[in-house]
């Protein structure tokens, strides 16, 4: 091959291996590698198929086939350290009838040995909220009612219980103390270096179906503005991705609930604390998961997308949160 051809070669390799983010910078590796050899974070929410009459309501979008797409992305890929449900892991927790794509699914993680993690949504909680528990506690044997933390390296997860309703008063004081407690603890730890705080229900967001939650925002989102090492807020319900950032403490608050679930339109505006950082506007912000790489400086996100025709998915949205090393 003469140097013409070499140099026609390269330019087509580059074309092929370089694909860009929606917003037109690009978005480095390719959609379905690891980024690097390092082990990820998988985080996913609201993973249930559509009820009968959500449909009558909602425009539906291949649902179910969109969820199983996005299992079968998450665990053909080589390296996996964890993954974190944020919720609405199926339509009807309490019937064992609706958990039959998940355990399919948890079932390939387990031969793997990949540990499979939860915060409670309110679908997990319906018609039955103790059938609904004891069956998310089943397939997450780590979940606790009242709040866990796992830790995967120098990242601390902190996952709450943002179902009020089916919390007494105790369980909920209770919640609260430990919560306090363990991001103390967690500023103390000289090994952790960053702390993901995650629940169900978003404390910002303009869902036209649910927008936000309004008990979130005022128990859980202080403490976590007051830790140094709080820089992510992770939550489901709302069936889009959104990205809101408080841009003088640099703390992050996503939105990730397009695990599945009927998706949901934005309204007009923006909450009035923050903005929504996604400049995309689409009438749908489509089904997706999002990877986490720990490096030495600090975590990055990855939101891995499908399109509208469910090829994919692909690499649409990149955030870099770098550790707080005060």
């Amino acid at each position: 091959m003469d140097i013409r051809g070499l140099i026609a070669l390269s330019i087509l390799f580059i074309a092929l291996v370089s694909p860009w983010c929606h917003s037109g910078t690009p978005c480095g590796k390719d959609n379905n590698s690891t980024d690097s050899a390092q082990n990820s974070i998988i985080f996913i929410s609201d993973t249930q198929s559509p009820m009968r009459f959500e449909k009558l309501i909602l425009k539906t979008h291949r649902n179910e086939e969109a969820t199983k797409i996005l299992f079968n992305t998450i665990a053909s890929e080589s390296h996996i350290s964890s993954i974190f449900f944020f919720g609405d892991v199926t339509a009807i927790g309490s019937f064992n009838s609706s958990w039959s794509t998940i355990d399919s699914f948890l079932t390939r993680l387990k031969v793997r040995r990949i540990p499979a993690y939860v915060a409670a949504g309110n679908h997990d909680y319906l018609l039955s909220p103790s059938a609904g528990e004891s069956n998310l506690k089943k397939r997450f044997p780590d979940f606790k009612r009242t709040g866990y933390s796992i830790r995967n390296g120098s990242l601390a997860l902190v996952l709450l219980n943002s179902n009020f309703s089916e919390l007494n008063l105790s369980e909920e004081l209770q919640q609260q103390e430990w919560y306090l407690h363990e991001l103390h603890a967690l500023e103390q730890d000289s090994t952790i270096k960053m702390v993901a705080v995650g629940c169900h229900h978003p404390p910002f967001s303009n869902s036209a179906i649910v927008g936000h939650d309004q008990q979130v925002r005022d128990k859980f989102v202080p403490p976590f503005m007051k830790s140094n090492k709080c820089r992510l807020f992770l939550s489901g319900h709302a069936h889009t991705f959104q990205h809101f950032k408080d841009t003088v403490a640099n703390k992050h608050f996503l939105v990730i609930g397009g695990g599945g679930g009927l998706l949901h339109t934005l309204k007009a505006g923006e909450p009035s604390e923050l903005q929504d950082q996604v400049q995309w506007n689409t009438e749908y912000r489509m089904f997706h998961f999002v990877r986490g790489i720990i490096s030495t400086d600090g975590l990055s996100l990855n939101v891995m997308m499908l399109t509208e025709d469910l090829t994919g998915p692909q690499s649409v949205y990149k955030v870099f949160i770098p550790f707080n090393n005060r």
